[in-house]
């Protein structure tokens, strides 16, 4: 079961997740990583993780089509990075899902761990398991004044990204004061990035919130100052919320995106999400009376096109060469059944 199949459409953080960058001292950075280099590298780190658990599952990222690896970036597995990586590279992934090892991305290794809702100490707790898995058999690259040594200095120090994903309709609706924010927090070390983090845009309000320094702070303290700036973001949302929610506009808004998606019949991706994202905060504001079969953001990301092949593959025997208005006509069809 994929990790937001059992969200609920009760807040506006919709899950967070916890990234360490790390890199082997036996092994030189990875852009200087020679091919040979990189399968032994890969296959170090898998030995170290599977001969101690049953509970990951090996993928060989480098060998997949581009379409599969568009899926596994769908559901946040793997990143654009590794989508357009040329070198040998993997993927662990660990059975129930939360938890995922990127294999010769930026660095030798990222592990990242996914969690629904504001679960931040969850989500460490899980990485943190599987960083200690691999560091008993294999040696890290490390520092004794520096740190965790990777091929970004900016990820220098702890390794440790922790981001959420929040969505912020409200203020996103309001001109200019996304930029204003994004522009604010990076003051204070933070860095806002669209739905599927760097190098994406925002989609349905989505956006992604995560510290950017990783040195000479400890974890406990980064995850403190991220957790304490998630908090604001949410209470401004709700508040912005609270003065709309009553207005007959914003009911409208929300019932005119509603009764559009429950009769679409061809839809793209950009305009699916937007109108989802009204439904999803008129559930939120308690507007929207309708009984919804699925949790909204799970319709948000079964609507991509990896997805959709995933979901509708015995409709579209080829997927990969299928026509626009096919694709479209599925999205629609999904959507309808799951409102």
């Amino acid at each position: 079961m994929a990790w937001y199949e059992n969200l609920k459409d009760d807040s506006p953080i919709i899950s967070c997740r916890l990234r360490l960058a790390r890199n082997l001292r036996k092994y030189p950075f990875l852009f200087k990583l020679d091919e040979t280099q990189a399968r032994e590298m890969i296959k170090d780190v898998t030995n170290a993780i599977m001969e101690k658990t049953n509970n990951f599952e090996f993928i060989d990222v480098h060998k997949k089509t581009t379409i599969e690896k568009l899926t596994l970036l769908d559901y946040h597995k793997i990143s654009h990075d590794l989508v357009r990586s040329k070198r040998p590279s993997a993927l662990i992934s660990s059975k129930d899902d939360f938890i995922h090892v990127m294999l010769n991305e930026e660095d030798h290794i990222r592990i990242q761990s996914i969690y629904t809702g504001n679960n931040i100490e969850k989500a460490y707790e899980l990485a943190n398991y599987t960083d200690n898995l691999i560091e008993e058999s294999i040696e890290y690259a490390f520092h004794e004044t520096y740190g965790y040594l990777t091929s970004c200095p900016s990820n220098t120090g702890t390794g440790m990204r922790a981001s959420y994903m929040l969505h912020l309709p409200m203020l996103d609706s309001l001109r200019g004061r996304m930029e204003h924010l994004t522009r604010s927090l990076a003051s204070l070390g933070m860095t806002v990035r669209g739905l599927h983090g760097e190098h994406s845009s925002s989609e349905g309000s989505i956006f992604q919130v995560s510290n950017q320094i990783t040195l000479g702070r400890s974890e406990e303290d980064l995850l403190k100052n991220l957790q304490k700036t998630v908090n604001q973001l949410v209470k401004t949302e709700l508040e912005e919320l609270e003065k709309r929610k009553n207005k007959s506009s914003f009911e409208d808004s929300v019932y005119r995106a509603y009764g559009t998606l429950k009769y679409v019949r061809a839809i793209d991706i950009r305009e699916a999400r937007s109108l989802l994202s009204k439904v999803k905060i008129g559930i939120l504001a308690g507007v929207l009376k309708e009984e919804i079969k699925t949790p909204i953001y799970n319709i948000m990301m079964n609507v991509d096109y990896g997805a959709l092949k995933v979901n509708y593959l015995d409709h579209i025997g080829n997927f990969e060469n299928a026509e626009h208005d096919e694709i479209n006509a599925l999205r629609a069809s999904y959507i309808r059944e799951s409102l």
